[in-house]
């Protein structure tokens, strides 16, 4: 199961990619516990404690409510998918700032999200 299921609704993919207006009222979280109810409707006799613990993981994902998450994660298996979602969210970020920083310089410029830089030379 994916956690982010709800972002292929949340988005438009037209000439842009932009929010949907679904995904701009509702968010990927709503929309995909929407779509997993859906999937698990087709199953027959799906156990409702297992349903009731996947929304759980959509919902918390997050985190925090500050950070859009309609709970926080309260099983152990959701607070590793919060965690591991954060880490690979950072190290995109940081990736994604390396490779677009300076090609002939040893160190990236100061990454203010982490505040810091970071080297990239060979180790």
């Amino acid at each position: 199961m994916h956690h982010d299921i709800g972002k292929t609704d949340e988005f438009e993919y037209t000439t842009i990619i932009d929010y949907s207006d679904e995904g701009r009222l509702l968010s990927h979280i709503i929309i995909g516990i929407r779509i997993l109810d859906e999937k698990i409707a087709s199953i027959p006799d799906f156990p409702a404690q297992t349903a009731k613990l996947l929304r759980h993981l959509i919902a918390s994902h997050h985190g925090t409510r500050l950070f859009g998450s309609p709970e926080p994660p309260k099983t152990l298996e959701a607070l590793v998918l919060h965690y591991l979602d954060d880490l690979d969210s950072k190290i995109m970020g940081v990736r994604d700032f390396m490779e677009n920083s300076d090609a002939s310089s040893d160190w990236t410029p100061f990454y203010y999200p982490m505040e810091r830089q970071f080297f990239k030379g060979k180790v």
